[in-house]
């Protein structure tokens, strides 16, 4: 067989293998996503002509918030193809998958072989992390596809001075753009590289085809990024204050420099993946096993950099980075003595790595949930080192079957509400993985039932914090992320000790033991407890 045919036959294979594995999952779990997943599924709907709205249309630009819209679109594509639901918007990654491995072998094929090439896309399939991923509405997974897909069409430029592939770069570019704006942060530095190890600026022929894939990534993006530049700059803003409350570390520190080596081991690869990784880098250098190894350590390390200069961080920010260095883990596996137990070694890995996937997804009873090799850096969360983990803090990991009274809630708000003659407006003071503000808001589309949402999040102020709502719900037990709940308790604690304003309407048991309450919010008695200028408005 062909190298080429025996690749696109492992990239199928995989992927199909990915997907049975996804929908055998998503069949056993009946959750509403977490906080982005659900947002990004909100968004969605915006670009769903037989969605239910909830307010005025809004103008094509600023459908998906402050974030591009391909990811929206593709979800978007999937409702209509099917029908609107948490796990039909999954299905939006499906052609993410077949595009990240098609690409990840393409890369490995150019730089260390073919069979490096279907090793890296066998490795990048086991990636613990990745296959999490895949089954999330986020914008960082299709974003991984764009970039290996970058990385392949700008090797095919050799060096811009093929026009037409540099054309087809700039496509790519505008599409990696259009899905997340940190595709031009993970691109930059290999297109630098490029330009300054072939001396772009002496050939007015490379540097015209340079500016023709500049000129069409900059039109297509800049249909939806200009006219939200006055939005993003004050969400960027935002985005780094929120990193600073969340506890991440200053950017300039040693915590900071280390903060994406310990999420690759350990809760992105774990132990073994990492250490295969980890001598793989030595080797490969050692013996020269990637051709042009400066294109893919300008990529690695300069997506890397990049990521570590953010104060907000996160695991899936550098998810575009896992497929290309599983090139150089792959070129060293595909360099092993092709003996009979050199083979045995191979297919011990594969084994090996399947197993710890399969814990990963579904869970095995009988094993520790994790094993911390070291104790890490503490913000919100703790990021330890990690030999495996059979769950993303509990968020991410085995299906479940649980219902978290989503609908429930807020039918039951909607028929109150009605009776009432008040707006069905709705405050929530916790803010958990599987119940809060986001995917209430996306149950409410999902339904079509007419609802304001959000999250309170002010200190306790008599009923400062509770103005413009109608209805609240507290939950007992956790209240979720500590940084976005800093005053939940007293929240709580102020809603029970005023029973005259916050009237119960109903109890709700919650999985795991806990429950929720929905009250009523007395808009008589709360006007006249609050200050003149700090009134509800009716």
């Amino acid at each position: 067989m062909p190298p080429r045919t025996s690749g696109l036959a492992t990239v199928l294979a995989l992927w199909a293998a990915m997907w049975a594995v996804n929908f055998l999952w998503l069949e056993r779990d009946t959750r509403l996503p977490a906080w982005d997943m659900a947002l990004h599924q909100s968004y969605a709907l915006n670009y769903w002509p037989g969605a239910p709205s909830d307010g005025t249309p809004l103008p094509p630009a600023e459908r998906s918030g402050t974030y591009p819209p391909w990811v929206h679109l593709m979800i978007a594509l999937s409702y209509f193809v099917f029908h609107p639901g948490p796990h039909i918007a999954v299905l939006a990654n499906i052609p993410a998958t077949l595009l990240l491995l098609w690409c990840v072998y393409l890369l490995g094929e150019d730089l260390a072989g073919a069979s490096a090439g279907r090793w890296a896309c066998v490795l990048t399939a086991l990636i613990p992390f990745m296959i999490w991923m895949s089954r999330e509405t986020i914008l960082d997974y299709w974003l991984a596809a764009w970039t290996a897909a970058g990385l392949v069409a700008l090797r095919r430029t050799d060096r811009f001075q093929s026009h037409g592939q540099s054309l087809w770069f700039g496509v790519i570019c505008a599409l990696g753009l259009l899905t997340k704006w940190f595709f031009a942060a993970l691109l930059v530095f290999p297109v630098l590289a490029v330009c300054i190890r072939s001396r772009i600026w002496r050939s007015e022929t490379r540097l015209i085809h340079l500016a023709d894939a500049a000129m069409i990534a900059g039109l297509g993006a800049g249909v939806w990024y200009l006219p939200n530049l006055p939005r993003l700059g004050r969400y960027f803003l935002e985005n780094a204050a929120i990193g600073a409350r969340e506890g991440e570390p200053p950017v300039f520190s040693f915590q900071s420099l280390i903060y994406y080596l310990r999420l690759l081991e350990g809760y992105q690869l774990f132990g073994l993946l990492f250490l295969v990784l980890g001598i793989s880098v030595i080797v490969a250098w050692k013996r020269r096993l990637v051709r042009d190894g400066w294109f893919l350590a300008a990529a690695v390390i300069g997506g890397w950099v990049a990521m570590t200069l953010l104060r907000t961080k996160d695991p899936r920010f550098t998810l575009p980075l896992l497929g290309p260095l599983m090139v150089i883990a792959g070129a060293w596996v595909a360099a092993w003595t092709q003996t009979a137990g050199m083979r045995i070694l191979q297919a011990g890995l594969i084994v090996v790595l399947v197993f710890q996937a399969y814990a990963a997804n579904f869970g095995v009873r009988g094993l520790p949930e994790a094993i911390v090799l070291a104790r890490g850096y503490q913000g919100s969360l703790r990021w330890d080192w990690n030999l495996y983990l059979q769950n993303y803090f509990h968020i991410l990991g085995p299906p479940r079957r649980e219902d978290w009274k989503q609908e429930e809630i807020l039918r039951r708000l909607a028929t109150d509400a009605r009776d009432r003659k008040v707006e069905p407006s709705l405050a929530l003071i916790p803010d958990l993985p599987r119940f809060n503000a986001e995917n209430f808001r996306l149950m409410a589309r999902l339904r079509g039932i007419p609802a304001r949402i959000a999250h309170l999040q002010a200190g306790p102020d008599g009923m400062v914090p509770f103005a413009g709502y109608d209805y609240v719900i507290m939950a007992e037990g956790d209240q979720g992320m500590s940084w976005s709940t800093v005053y939940s308790r007293a929240l709580n604690q102020y809603v029970v000790d005023h029973p005259d304003v916050f009237r119960l309407v109903e109890l709700y048991l919650l999985p795991g033991g806990s429950s929720a309450r929905l009250y009523f919010i007395a808009r008589g008695v709360r006007e006249a407890d609050a200050p003149p200028d700090r009134r509800a408005m009716p």
